[in-house]
C-alpha cells in the first residue's frame, strides 16, 4: 500500500476518534445537561417565587397591602413561575448543539496540524535529499557539454535542498559539511567557511571541521596567517593534533618563519596519517625536501612508516525479538573512539541482508583523510534505521561495541542491534 493511502486511512481513523464525542455523545451528554440544567433553574424560580410569597404576606400582615392587591400580587408572581418553568423547557434543544461547532474546526485542523508537524519533524526532506545524492552516480564516467550543465543544476538543486533543510536542523553538522564541500567545489571559500564555521559552532570537539574551518579562513585570507587563521589553527590543534590539515598548515606556518625543522617534523607527522599514494602526501613530500635542502640536508625519503589501509569485520545481526520490514535500511559504521561521531568508515545495507558479515576499510570512508588509518581506536556502530535517515533517530535499534585497538591482533567483531534510541 503505497505511502499516501496508509496516511488518507490514518486521517480518517483519527478524524473518526475526533468526531465521536460530538456525534455519537453528544445526544446524551445534552440530555443529560439538559436535564441538571432544567432541575437547577426550577428549583432557582420556585425559590424565587416563595421569597415573593412570603414578601407579600408580610406586607398584607402589615397592612401595606389590601387582600384585593396581594391576591393580584401573588397571581404575577405564579404566572411570572409558570413562564421561567416553561421557557427552561427549550435546553433540551440548546444543549444538544452546544460545541458541535467545534467538529468541523477540528476535523479540518487535524491533517493541517499532522502535515505541518510531519513537515518540521518528519524525514521527508532527507528522503529527498538521499534521493538527489544517488542521483550523482548517473554523471560517473559521462564526459560532454550536457552532462556537465546537468551535474551543475543537480549540484545546485542539491545545495538548495540541503540549505533548506538545515534551516530547519541546525544541528545537523553533516548537511554543514556537505554545503562547504559543495562551495568548495564551485570555487566559493568565503561560503565554505560560512559553513564550516555553522558546523563548528554546532560541534565545537570536532577535529576534522575545526581544521576544514581554519583551512577555509587561511584560503579566504589570501593563503595569509592572520590573526583569526592562526586562532582556528590553534583551537583545530588543541582538538586532534594529528589532524593532517591542520599538520599542513602549521609546517607551512612554520615554513614562512624559517623554522624549517618544525615545518618538516609537522609534515612528516601529516604523511604519516595520509596514505603514501595521497596527491597532499606527495605535495607534502616536496615542501619537507625544500625544507631540507635549505638545512643543507640532503632530500631523502622519510623514515616515517607511512600508515597501510586498515580494515575490520563486523558481523552484524538482529535481535529476534525486533520487529522490521525486509527493506528497513541499516547502517554499519566505525567512529572515533572519542571526539567526533562522524564516521571513519561506513557501509549500508537492508535488514534482509542480516546476519551479514561486513568489513570496513579505507575505501569506506566518507571524507577525504578521514579514514580508519586516521586513527588508532574505534567503536563499531549497527544501527537499524526507523525512518531511512542515516543520522541517528529516536526509535531507530542499534548496538555500540567497546573501543577496539586496531591492529594485526584485532578479531572480528559481532553486534547484534538490540537497544532502541529513547
Amino acid at each position: 500500500m503505497a505511502f499516501s493511502s496508509i496516511l488518507v486511512l490514518l486521517f480518517l481513523v483519527a478524524i473518526l476518534f475526533v468526531a465521536y464525542p460530538f456525534v455519537v455523545g453528544s445526544a446524551a451528554f445534552g440530555a443529560s445537561s439538559s436535564r441538571r440544567l432544567n432541575s437547577d433553574v426550577t428549583e432557582a424560580n420556585v425559590g424565587i417565587f416563595r421569597d415573593q410569597q412570603a414578601q407579600l404576606q408580610r406586607q398584607l400582615d402589615s397592612d401595606e397591602i389590601n387582600q384585593v392587591q396581594y391576591e393580584q400580587l401573588l397571581a404575577d408572581a405564579k404566572q411570572l413561575l409558570l413562564s421561567n418553568t416553561a421557557d427552561s423547557q427549550t435546553a433540551p434543544v440548546q444543549a444538544k448543539s452546544l460545541g458541535l461547532w467545534l467538529l468541523p474546526v477540528l476535523v479540518l485542523s487535524l491533517p493541517l496540524a499532522a502535515m505541518f508537524a510531519y513537515n518540521q519533524l518528519g524525514a521527508e526532506a532527507d528522503e529527498e535529499i538521499l534521493a538527489l545524492m544517488a542521483q550523482n552516480d548517473s554523471f560517473t564516467g559521462v564526459a560532454s557539454a550536457a552532462a556537465d550543465d546537468s551535474q551543475k543544476a543537480w549540484r545546485e538543486a542539491l545545495d538548495r535542498k540541503i540549505l533548506q533543510r538545515v534551516k530547519q536542523r541546525p544541528e545537523n553538522i553533516y548537511y554543514w559539511a556537505m554545503l562547504a564541500q559543495g562551495a568548495l567545489a564551485k570555487g566559493d571559500v568565503l561560503a565554505a567557511s560560512q559553513y564550516f564555521a555553522s558546523a563548528v559552532e554546532v560541534q565545537p570537539e570536532d577535529g576534522f571541521l575545526q581544521a576544514q574551518y581554519a583551512e577555509s579562513l587561511y584560503l579566504v585570507a589570501g593563503n595569509r596567517f592572520t590573526s583569526s587563521v592562526v586562532r582556528a589553527m590553534d583551537r583545530a590543534f588543541a582538538v586532534d593534533s594529528n589532524n593532517p590539515t591542520i599538520l599542513g598548515l602549521k609546517g607551512i606556518q612554520s615554513f614562512e618563519n624559517n623554522e624549517l625543522s618544525l615545518a618538516i617534523t609537522y609534515w612528516q607527522r601529516a604523511m604519516q596519517t595520509l596514505g603514501p599514494d595521497s596527491p597532499t602526501s606527495k605535495a607534502l613530500q616536496l615542501g619537507v625536501e625544500r625544507a631540507q635542502s635549505l638545512l643543507g640536508k640532503p632530500a631523502k625519503t622519510p623514515s616515517v612508516v607511512i600508515a597501510s589501509g586498515t580494515e575490520i569485520s563486523v558481523l552484524v545481526s538482529l535481535d529476534p525479538s525486533i520487529v522490521f520490514q525486509p527493506n528497513q535500511l541499516v547502517f554499519v559504521a566505525a567512529v572515533r573512539d572519542s571526539g567526533s561521531p562522524m564516521p571513519l568508515a561506513a557501509r549500508k545495507l537492508t535488514a534482509a541482508d542480516l546476519p551479514a558479515l561486513v568489513t570496513l576499510s579505507d575505501s569506506d570512508a566518507l571524507m577525504a583523510g578521514q579514514n580508519l588509518s586516521s586513527v588508532d581506536r574505534v567503536r563499531l556502530v549497527a544501527r537499524l534505521s526507523a525512518t531511512g535517515s542515516a543520522t541517528p533517530q529516536s526509535g531507530d535499534w542499534e548496538m555500540v561495541s567497546n573501543a577496539v585497538k586496531l591492529d594485526d591482533s584485532v578479531e572480528k567483531i559481532e553486534l547484534q542491534i538490540s537497544t532502541q534510541r529513547p
